[in-house]
């Protein structure tokens, strides 16, 4: 019976840290993403002085769960792992019951933006996860030393997140669950009756000019490529003109969109466009990153760091051909990933 109970701590624990693994992982993926859901919860909470550090504070808590995510599958430092999942739960399931009550019209986040719950459906799985959390330590005592090869495991296995924290932060997300992912449409292009998108899947853009004049159509054009702007404050204006005359240079179309008339550092030849800070954000994670489109379909962007140094030959090649090798490029990262990180825990 002692030993069936062990077992089951052992389990209950192991299913604890890999919800909490990817949770943290898919946020680590997309730390942007995250700090929007931070964000969101800082102007719930009342605590609007807080967003400048809520992309800070969304890596760090992200960092955490993948750090008690591997501590409970490998059960390296159970006390400690245990004590931190414990209070990640209860502060969780305060959360979510509060933005249930008041129906906060925002998500909760729990796994980034790749899976959206509803209040309720984000609360019943924090109170699965306090009852797993029971199941796995209590009573509070007994949790044992994990024996060497588990540490081993637990040390590659945070080198991996590491190594994805920093490359994230210094790309766009490896895998894009926004609407304007790899070969999404927007709803300026489904104007054809031949067309076999879905609208209500169609992503919308919806920009202006200086005179408030809509725009939208001059996205949809044989070849388009977007900088999107959306903290002016903050952009590289003089590589983001570079970039444009690059962009100008080939076949496409360039056009620079902003989210505020503020803080703009463009040549007059460079007419701004203007459009919702979220919409910018969410296409491009990059302020000032670029998106390529082909009549209106979503091929390829890239961030403001990462402008491709053979820009006129990617436009000029086939624009199917292109976003194919970069979603099955960025797929392989991604994949490949997970499966060094699932080889490292079987260790254990």
């Amino acid at each position: 019976m002692k030993k069936f109970h062990l077992h089951l701590r052992r389990y209950a624990a192991s299913l604890v840290g890999i919800v909490f693994l990817i949770s943290g992982i898919l946020k680590i993926w997309d730390p942007v993403g995250t700090m929007l859901i931070v964000t969101e919860y800082f102007k719930f909470l009342g605590m609007p002085g807080l967003i400048p550090v809520a992309k800070g504070v969304g890596i760090a808590v992200a960092f955490l769960e993948c750090t008690v995510g591997i501590g409970l599958i490998t059960g390296v430092l159970r006390k400690v792992s245990a004590i931190a999942a414990y209070s990640l739960v209860g502060i969780f399931t305060i959360l979510t019951l509060l933005l249930w009550i008041f129906n906060a019209p925002m998500d909760c986040g729990c796994f980034g933006q790749a899976f959206h719950l509803t209040h309720a459906q984000s609360f019943l799985k924090n109170v699965i996860l306090l009852a797993l959390c029971v199941a796995a330590f209590v009573p509070f005592r007994e949790f044992g030393v994990a024996k060497t090869h588990r540490g081993v495991a637990a040390s590659l296995a945070m080198i991996s997140i590491i190594a994805a924290t920093i490359y994230s932060n210094s790309h766009l997300p490896i895998v894009d669950f926004t609407a304007f992912n790899w070969g999404s449409q927007l709803s300026t292009a489904l104007n054809d009756e031949d067309s076999e998108a879905d609208p209500h899947d169609a992503a919308i853009l919806s920009f202006r000019d200086a005179d408030g004049n809509y725009c939208d159509e001059l996205a949809a054009s044989e070849r388009v490529i977007i900088f999107s702007v959306y903290d002016t404050e903050n952009a590289d204006w003089a590589r983001l003109e570079e970039q444009y005359r690059a962009a100008a240079a080939t076949e496409a179309l360039p056009l620079v969109l902003v989210a505020s008339a503020e803080n703009i550092q463009l040549p007059p030849d460079i007419l701004p466009y203007f459009c919702d800070y979220k919409t910018l954000i969410t296409m491009n994670r990059s302020n000032g990153g670029g998106t390529y489109f082909y009549y209106g379909e979503l091929i390829h962007k890239w961030s403001a760091q990462h402008f491709p140094s053979k820009l006129s030959e990617d436009v000029a090649d086939d624009p199917i051909a292109l976003s194919t090798r970069h979603v099955t490029r960025r797929r392989i990262t991604a994949q490949g990933f997970c499966v060094i990180l699932a080889a490292i825990l079987m260790l254990v």
